[in-house]
């Protein structure tokens, strides 16, 4: 009893820990709100690229199956859809690497942002503040605590991409097959209960 307690107070502790995210992210659109437009432009893109080499790989395959079925010469507007292929593929890996420089700009600029913050307050505070070592030891915590959350905000960005993604396929995927789906989200479902049971019975030793 004293274990699924614990497990269930763990879930609400982290639960309750969201609330924290909307202030951390206020305090990095303040860092640099261009860098954090571009890089959520560019992570739209990464998120909806999948979607166009599927696409295009379809009517490649259209236009070689109606080629054979037909039995037409090679269409010239076929080697025009290969060539969009690998430009997308291509074009995949450029924005892979903005975003990858982007990020490394933003956690700059967060650092940044948030040292001038935190000397910012330190200039506004009275000296006999700084003879209390437990109120230094704090100030100095806050300010490593705030630029080890990086982490934190690349895997948010992660996260977001691969939702758009995961959505944008889902959609797709129920346009043309909406049964193809379903099993889909049911050969899933195993997947995700046992990483679930994996998660608690790690809280749970933890306790």
């Amino acid at each position: 009893m004293s274990t699924q307690t614990g497990m269930f107070g763990s879930w609400r502790e982290r639960i309750t820990a969201l609330r924290n995210i909307p202030p951390v992210l206020g305090i990095v659109w303040r860092s640099g709100p261009l860098v954090v437009t571009l890089g959520l432009l560019l992570r739209l893109l990464t998120a909806l690229l999948p979607i166009a080499l599927l696409w295009v790989a379809k009517l490649i395959i259209d236009s070689i199956v109606h080629t054979v079925t037909a039995h037409l010469p090679v269409d010239p507007r076929l080697w025009w859809l290969v060539a969009a292929e690998f430009g997308l593929a291509v074009f995949g890996g450029v924005l892979a690497r903005l975003t990858d420089y982007f990020d490394s700009l933003l956690a700059d600029k967060y650092m940044h942002h948030v040292s001038i913050e935190v000397m910012r307050h330190a200039s506004e505070l009275d000296l006999i503040a700084y003879e209390d070592p437990v109120f230094y030891d704090r100030l100095e915590r806050a300010r490593v605590q705030a630029t080890d959350r990086l982490g934190m905000i690349q895997s948010i960005g992660r996260l977001v991409q691969q939702v758009i993604t995961t959505v944008s396929l889902s959609i797709s995927i129920l346009v043309f097959s909406p049964w193809l789906l379903l099993l889909l989200v049911v050969g899933v479902i195993p997947r995700i209960s046992a990483k679930l049971r994996f998660v608690g019975s790690s809280i749970t030793c933890a306790f």
